[in-house]
């Protein structure tokens, strides 16, 4: 358990089965305060309003979504998106839950703005544009690149191994990678009108999932013809609304099995699933899993007459 540095937040980093935070100045990288990862399955409490001294933030979902409020601008990350948040500045969920998601975040405290010295490995000139970005982003949010997800784990790798030269070297190096990639995504991006409307849409699918609405009347909500909700949808998700309602319905059913008592026809039933072997089948196919062996592993006794699903 660790307190959170450099902040105004009175809270603490506690170590979970679903998320991990570590400090990497203890690994000879002063400049890394916090390199964090999270799955949450589940909601939490909404992230109240503070703020991080002189340290600049790196807030990226990888799956899921997750509300933001950043110097009174409202937004909400989705899947591949990620924002920077600069030191010194408000920000939370603006009262909304952590909803279930798959986010990292990375805090780097910045050098004084007529620092001399070399920072994270650069000299202040190589420092100088990534540096002018994590003060003055110029987009709120973005899509991330790619390979981001797997660049935050293959650091905690690097972490856990023994301390030594080298170990140090290779986080210098990871870090630098990352930013040198979000500078050259530093360029204006605007949010086009009906990308905004698509938007709405899926913040509302988000509470409506088990309604299993038509790909037609989600593209009459945004006031969008089908075949351009459905390029749009793609672009903002990276998946077809077909797609991402099945995924959602899976992660929430994937939610009911591990916490709630209730059995494989009920989940699918409140998942808005026809029958619970359609239900079973998408559930194995998507997630490598049986719902009934999801319940096992909780140890909850099954009937002697279960059908396999």
């Amino acid at each position: 358990m660790n307190t959170v540095p450099y902040s105004d937040l009175i809270s603490y980093y506690v170590e979970r089965s679903d998320r991990r935070a570590v400090d990497l100045r203890e690994a000879g990288v002063p400049e890394c305060v916090v390199l964090g990862q999270a799955l949450y399955r589940r909601a939490y409490p909404p992230l109240p309003e503070h703020r991080h001294y002189g340290v600049a933030e790196l807030a990226y979902v990888e799956s899921g979504f997750q509300p933001y409020n950043v110097l009174d601008n409202e937004f909400t990350l989705f899947g591949g998106e990620g924002t920077i948040i600069p030191p010194d500045t408000g920000h939370g969920s603006s009262g909304q839950p952590s909803y279930p998601c798959k986010k990292a975040w990375v805090q780097l405290r910045l050098p004084d703005a007529d620092s001399t010295s070399d920072w994270l490995g650069l000299s202040p000139e190589e420092a100088q544009p990534i540096l002018a970005m994590l003060r003055h982003p110029v987009n709120l949010y973005s899509k991330w690149p790619a390979d981001f997800p797997q660049l935050i784990s293959r650091l905690f790798a690097i972490a856990d191994r023994p301390p030594s030269p080298t170990r140090t070297a290779m986080l210098r190096a990871g870090l630098q990678h990352i930013l040198f990639e979000l500078l050259d995504r530093n360029v204006p991006e605007t949010a086009h009108a009906h990308q905004l409307r698509v938007r709405k849409v899926i913040m509302w699918l988000e509470t409506h999932i088990s309604e299993s609405p038509t790909v037609d009347h989600l593209a009459r909500e945004a006031g969008l013809s089908s075949s351009s909700f459905k390029r749009i949808f793609h672009s903002v998700t990276g998946m077809t609304p077909h797609a991402y309602i099945l995924h959602k319905k899976i992660e929430r059913a994937m939610g009911l099995l591990l916490e709630a008592d209730m059995r494989v026809t009920d989940v699918a039933q409140a998942c808005g699933f026809s029958t619970s072997q359609y239900f079973a089948t998408v559930f194995k196919r998507m997630t490598g899993v049986s719902p009934n062996d999801v319940l096992r592993k909780r140890g909850i006794a099954l009937p002697t007459n279960t059908d396999g699903q």
